[in-house]
């Protein structure tokens, strides 16, 4: 279980870091979010609740080292966690690939992106417009589909490494002779 934490808490942390330091600035003006993206894809993996759980805390840490509302991108992000899971469910039965599950997370993600732009606006966000937020999903869309190709093989590795797999219950057939 400790493993899942530290993971957990690394990965919030890098994307984060990778936010401020490369993203962000190379991506500029396109809000392009990666750590909504991670939740995103962490999400349509790992289920809802983990989507629920990584995206509050993640867009928690993220609305408080910035300067608008706190709470405005850990609601969205994990509004778009929960979605994420629900629909990743029938995306994994369904056997998408790197590329279906890269452009299902952009979609959601440029959803996302668009619903914390319009809750900034609608708060009184400085440089938050409901204009700027709607001319934002195709761009977003389209960097964040990007960014899932890299993205979505790191998770899938990640999430399947021995190291935070949950220990499975051993059992013994019922009626099994033991010798």
């Amino acid at each position: 279980m400790g493993a899942r934490w530290a993971l957990a808490a690394a990965s919030i942390l890098t994307a984060l870091l990778l936010q401020a330091t490369v993203v962000g600035p190379v991506t500029f003006p396109v809000p392009v979010s990666l750590p909504a993206l991670m939740v995103i894809v962490v999400a349509i993996y790992a289920g809802p609740g983990v989507g629920l759980a990584l995206g509050f805390s993640t867009g928690l840490i993220a609305d408080l080292g910035s300067d608008h509302p706190a709470g405005v991108q850990a609601l969205c992000w994990m509004a778009a966690g929960l979605v994420a899971g629900m629909l990743g469910g029938l995306a994994v039965e369904r056997g998408y690939g790197t590329r279906g599950v890269a452009a299902l997370a952009a979609l959601i993600g440029a959803v996302t992106a668009c619903s914390v732009g319009l809750l900034l606006a609608l708060l009184g966000s400085h440089a938050a417009t409901i204009g700027l937020a709607l001319s934002a999903v195709i761009p977003v869309g389209l960097t964040e589909a990007l960014l899932g190709l890299a993205l979505v093989p790191a998770v899938r590795a990640l999430l399947r490494s021995q190291g935070i797999r949950a220990a499975r219950p051993t059992g013994e057939l019922i009626g099994r002779a033991h010798g």
